[in-house]
């Protein structure tokens, strides 16, 4: 319950109530002195603490000492979780233009996907190859690497992420790689397809809400109607 209102209050102009929701999912978890439901709870802490800026340290020590509490094995949720984990770690990293751990903890994640297989995805955390390959494009944006961020998005498989909000937060990436690289059409032509995969998810994302008035007032003229009635349709101001 901490977790799904954490996910909506993050939509919302709330932060002080998406980190106390995060605080308490945590909180939650530790009393029921369940490993599984701390691992779930510190890769929605990693989210809370790498947006407002917090240092990269204790983010990866949180997900480092989550991951360890996973009983070792072959059980497939330990390892979904586990990888969820080192995914946190790799994306914290990223956060702050440290290439090489970032990378590091991005093929632990990659390694648990694999031994998990090109099908599986966890039934509500969706780890599994989608999302390590999806928030790879997250990484190199991270880490101002547009062009590999779309090397990754032109391979990416989309039909292997089982959630509209993660296929759209993928789309609206590729769309920012395309922007960094003042491809404006890209970038227009991605995110009115974020908007038919998830209109909620693309509505309330704060790099579509930055870019879209932008794009309707001096972007490529051929899609300026286009950007102009995406920013109607998700009611940005423009």
């Amino acid at each position: 319950t901490y977790h799904l209102a954490q996910l909506f209050l993050s939509f919302q102009p709330a932060p002080d109530l998406v980190v106390l929701t995060g605080d308490r999912g945590m909180m939650t978890a530790q009393e029921a002195d369940s490993p599984r439901a701390i691992a779930a709870a510190a890769w929605y802490v990693n989210h809370v603490h790498r947006d407002a800026g917090e240092a990269a340290e204790a983010r990866v020590d949180l997900a480092e000492q989550a991951a360890a509490m996973l009983p070792s094995g072959e059980n497939v949720d330990h390892i979904a979780r586990r990888g969820l984990l080192h995914l946190a770690a790799a994306l914290s990293y990223a956060k702050t233009g440290e290439q090489a751990n970032a990378w590091r903890y991005w093929d632990k994640a990659d390694a648990a996907a694999r031994q998990l297989g090109d099908d599986y995805a966890h039934p509500w955390l969706i780890f599994g190859r989608g999302i390590v390959d999806g928030y790879a494009i997250t990484m190199h944006n991270d880490l101002m690497q547009p062009v590999k961020a779309l090397e990754v998005a032109d391979a990416l498989d989309l039909g292997r992420i089982p959630s509209a909000t993660r296929r759209s937060y993928h789309l609206i990436e590729s769309a920012r790689a395309h922007g960094m690289l003042g491809e404006g059409t890209a970038a227009v032509s991605l995110l009115g397809k974020a908007f038919r995969e998830s209109p909620e998810t693309i509505q309330y994302n704060l790099h579509t809400r930055s870019v879209l008035p932008e794009l309707a007032k001096s972007g490529p003229r051929m899609v300026r109607d286009d950007a102009l009635a995406l920013a109607r349709d998700l009611g940005v101001p423009v």
